[in-house]
């Protein structure tokens, strides 16, 4: 749940092709050095802040608070490229997550918990990479507000962040072997192809680094891709192990589908994406997700929009009766851009939950049943966000 700034390496990595006007997406790629050609030797340091004033509500209950990363997550990085010869350069990425309002890392257990690999890129071979990445799940970008771990409905659908008597799980109400592809992997090896007519490939293999583990495997994938300097087609494939809740080594796969596509004239931005997830346990649901964005930039302004709906089947409430669980999100934002690096933004949207479906919005737990801990059923979260960012 944590943003990419404005798009992921792949749609840079396939070109501008012969499009009449620059996608919008793409001018923001100017705030990180990798693809701005600011950097062609060295070191940058680069990164945002962004803070907000945030109001939410959930069963009857309002909360007004100080929230960092509502457009942009904050964070700080430093980027590095050594030209080899021969068209190869050394590249290595560092990057931090960070929480404006109070200072506080984004993630206590892990400092660079955006990035942290180290690769080779050749203009002839393609580009590989060692490390903590982003992997081949949809890129960020499909969602029309970026994956951001705040005010976005996708971020919470798609990777269905839901609640239950026991935490909160990503597709928990799934079952027991139910998890989700992380934005960013663990351990992961990568390795994207050149472009050929427009298509290009990305693979992924992730071992789980633990000694006796079955599969060796935390998570492996495959992207296949297709851009044309207007449209960017993308389907992708990945299979993720997950514990069953049992303890020790046991693990469950997961099989994830996506496929995305983006029309990005400059003019105007269409987003549509499909995911479906499976784990493959017994008595576990299916999961899919269905989402429609848009961008429409005026100048200064941007108004954007997104719908997601996500649909289960083979789902059980806790007493392990077949259920119901679907839940529909909106979410709408406006942004005003005072230079390249500064702008304003608003945001607000919901998620209505049907059945025992109980996803989370924003981080803002779900109220629970009078003398349990299990959420309430039948909760429409409600968040609203003015902030500011500048990128450096």
């Amino acid at each position: 749940m944590k943003k990419c700034i404005a798009m992921s390496a792949a749609l840079l990595t396939l070109g501008t092709g012969t499009a009449d006007a620059e996608p919008y997406q793409m001018t923001l790629l100017s705030a990180l050095p990798e693809f701005n050609g600011s950097l062609r030797e060295g070191v940058a340091l680069y990164g945002s802040v962004d803070m907000g004033i945030n109001y939410q509500t959930v069963g009857g209950k309002s909360l007004v608070q100080t929230q960092s990363g509502g457009e942009w997550t904050s964070k700080f990085g430093l980027f590095g490229r050594e030209d080899l010869g021969g068209g190869l350069r050394a590249e290595f990425n560092l990057e931090s997550g960070f929480l404006a309002n109070s200072g506080a890392m984004q993630d206590n257990t892990s400092f660079l918990n955006r990035q942290a690999w180290v690769g080779l890129n050749s203009s002839t071979y393609g580009r590989v990479r060692f490390g903590k990445q982003i992997g081949t799940g949809l890129p960020l970008f499909v969602d029309v507000f970026g994956t951001v771990g705040t005010n976005s409905a996708y971020t919470w659908l798609g990777t269905a962040v839901v609640q239950t008597s026991k935490g909160f799980g990503y597709n928990s109400d799934l079952g027991a072997g139910a998890t989700q592809l992380p934005a960013r992997v663990n351990n992961a090896i990568t390795y994207l192809s050149p472009s050929f007519a427009g298509f290009s490939t990305e693979l992924m293999y992730a071992p789980s680094n633990v000694a006796g583990q079955s599969p060796t495997a935390a998570a492996q994938g495959a992207l296949l891709q297709w851009y044309d300097g207007t449209t960017y087609v993308t389907g992708t494939y990945n299979q993720v192990w997950g514990a069953t809740g049992t303890g020790g080594t046991s693990t469950v796969r997961n099989d994830l589908y996506g496929f995305g596509v983006v029309y990005d004239t400059g003019k105007i931005v269409l987003s549509g994406a499909f995911n479906q997830y499976a784990p493959k346990l017994a008595n576990d649901g299916i999961a899919r997700v269905y989402t429609l964005g848009t961008i429409w930039p005026v100048g200064r302004n941007a108004f954007r929009a997104s719908v997601v709906y996500r649909d289960t089947s083979g789902v059980h409430d806790p007493a392990n009766n077949p259920a119901k669980d679907s839940a529909f999100g909106v979410m709408l934002g406006y942004d005003y851009t005072l230079s390249k690096r500064t702008g304003l933004y608003a945001r607000a949207g919901f998620i209505r939950n049907y059945g025992i479906s109980t996803v989370l919005l924003n981080n803002n737990p779900l109220p629970t049943q009078t003398g349990s801990t299990a959420p309430e059923l039948g909760t429409t979260p409600v968040t609203v966000s003015l902030g500011m960012y500048h990128n450096f």
